[in-house]
């Protein structure tokens, strides 16, 4: 946001969109796609990093699902799936502790951030 997914002292275009799109605008819970590019030397420490958050990230009462995956052909590539309660969620997600030392080597590791804010409009469990 997530990053998602940050808690960004420093605003990149992720964040921004996050700021811009109030909770007003978008009720009820919110799907965040990052899309993140390791610098070729921090596959690793990509991995390590994504995996630290990981674990307080799931267990943050307002994520419904965070998972982490990494392009098979590409391995630079990785893809955060972020579904959260609402967009205040994901930006205060951003501000948590457990996001600081994310936050502050993000742009040491990964080379390309990008993210969006997508929004359910037939959800499953919807009635019909």
């Amino acid at each position: 946001m997530s990053d998602t997914l940050s808690a960004v002292p420093e605003p990149d275009e992720a964040t921004d969109r996050r700021q811009a799109a109030s909770p007003k605008e978008h009720p009820g819970p919110i799907v965040f796609t990052m899309r993140l590019q390791a610098r070729p030397d921090k596959i690793e420490a990509a991995e390590r990093a994504l995996e630290k958050i990981a674990g307080p990230t799931r267990a943050n009462p307002d994520c419904l699902e965070f998972r982490i995956f990494q392009d098979r052909n590409n391995p630079h590539l990785f893809t955060l799936l972020e579904h959260w309660v609402s967009v205040q969620a994901v930006m205060t997600h951003g501000q948590r502790d457990y996001m600081a030392e994310y936050v502050a080597t993000k742009d040491l590791i990964f080379e390309d951030m990008s993210g969006e804010h997508v929004q359910e409009i037939h959800p499953l469990n919807a009635a019909s």
